[in-house]
């Protein structure tokens, strides 16, 4: 390593790994001046602390990851981090290598390098309150089990389909607890024909389900479930339904208690009682979004945050008179689901949502398309009542829309 001079400002990149951590130290100059490598451990993490602090003015340390220790203890010490997108990255190591060099050591210095050469054009991390950050880190949780169980579901109604019809002719709904109950104990249609009328009576009113009209006629329709044509896969397919079965019944609890947890959570910030004022937003995209508001940088591009990272702002591509708009697909993939399933739930609660939707099918654009317009519409409104801490109001947008001469409106005064 060279001197460590008092005046000198420094750059740090860290290629982070599962078995060790290279880290590059540059200069103003744009030289490397220290190359040193890690183990991931906390003896490695404080190793890394302590040989940072050599360099008495570091002014950024750029890693390819917002969310690891590494992270939060280089925040902890003060440091400024700069969580660069591995897609960026990318596209520098190309620029710096033609012929596509890569190694922990390369990629350590090209990030310092880059870091120092481009900082002022990144965002850094800052720290946050650690109620928000809580509060994001249980919603994105929520977010990922209801994904699980999305997949397991859906893995269960092809099954059950492939081997299984009449299971899905006696449940129309097979996300219900019971439903999965029902396929445990009567896991194939042969099981199913040979049970006696009072047993699947028993097993409905353990459940609490009313004997109606409807599920007197689906057992009696249970004697035909052999009827259907045996599938030659039937062994493998019962495995497959009693494992997917077992996976739901296992993810269900933990997302009741999450919601609990979530809920509770939510009374300590102020913006939710804000977002819960949009029509369509409801208990469980309330406090998704609520989470995202708390978790932006203040400022007054907020509004500018929030589009991109949820990818309903257009990017444009223009070369002399070629000018084209395309979906912006560099975004937080969560984040923007969670606006378009508020977008699709607000058509059904807000008038003017409505017309709007239907105004953007009628001039061409898609499903999608029109959802993430609408989208945008929502996020503009949503930063607007943050910033002045103010809750939705239908009549007052509408007259907003009004005085505009909006198109929107003179759809709805139709």
């Amino acid at each position: 390593m060279n001197t460590v001079q008092e005046d000198q400002t420094y750059w740090v990149g860290i290629d982070w790994g599962a078995q060790k951590h290279a880290v590059a130290v540059c200069d103003d100059q744009r030289s490397i001046v220290s190359f040193f490598e890690t183990e991931t451990t906390l003896e490695g993490l404080n190793m890394l602390v302590k040989r940072l602090h050599e360099f008495k003015r570091i002014a950024g340390v750029a890693i390819e990851t917002p969310r690891d220790p590494v992270v939060v203890r280089l925040l902890e010490e003060g440091y400024a981090v700069y969580p660069i997108n591995p897609k960026l990255s990318h596209n520098w190591r190309k620029c710096t290598s033609v012929a596509g060099v890569k190694s922990d050591e390369y990629d350590a210095g090209m990030l310092a390098l880059e870091l120092s050469r481009r900082h002022e054009s990144l965002t850094a991390v800052r720290p946050k309150e650690a109620s928000a950050q809580e509060f994001l880190g249980l919603c994105d949780t929520l977010r990922s089990l209801i994904d699980q169980r999305t997949s397991h579901l859906q893995r269960l109604r092809a099954v059950l389909r492939r081997y299984y019809p009449a299971a899905l002719d006696f449940w129309e709904d097979i996300t219900a607890p019971s439903a999965w109950a029902f396929i445990k104990q009567f896991s194939t249609p042969a099981v199913l024909a040979k049970t006696r009328k009072d047993t699947l009576i028993k097993f409905l009113r353990a459940h609490r389900i009313g004997l109606r009209p409807c599920w007197l006629e689906r057992i009696d329709k249970s004697r035909q479930a052999a009827a259907w044509p045996a599938s030659p896969t039937t062994t493998g397919d019962e495995l497959m339904a009693l494992a997917c079965v077992a996976q739901l019944q296992a993810l269900e609890p933990r997302i009741k208690m999450l919601e609990k947890e979530i809920a509770e959570k939510g009374k300590g910030f102020e913006a939710l009682n804000l977002i819960e004022s949009l029509p369509g937003a409801g208990k469980s995209l309330a406090p998704a979004i609520t989470a995202i508001v708390v978790n932006l940088e203040e400022g007054n591009d907020t509004g500018k945050q929030l589009r991109c990272m949820a990818g309903v702002a257009p990017v444009k591509e223009e070369s002399g008179k070629r000018v084209k708009t395309v979906i912006r697909r560099r975004c937080n993939k969560r984040w923007r689901n969670i606006f378009h399933l508020f977008a699709w739930c607000s058509i059904r609660r807000s008038t003017w949502a409505n017309a709007f939707y239907k105004l953007c099918r009628e001039r061409g654009d898609s499903y999608a398309t029109a959802l993430r317009k609408l989208a945008d519409k929502w996020i503009r409104i949503i930063t607007c009542m943050i910033r002045e801490k103010r809750p939705y109001d239908e009549k007052e947008y509408i007259e907003s829309l009004r005085k505009g001469g909006s198109p929107i409106y003179e759809r709805l005064c139709g």
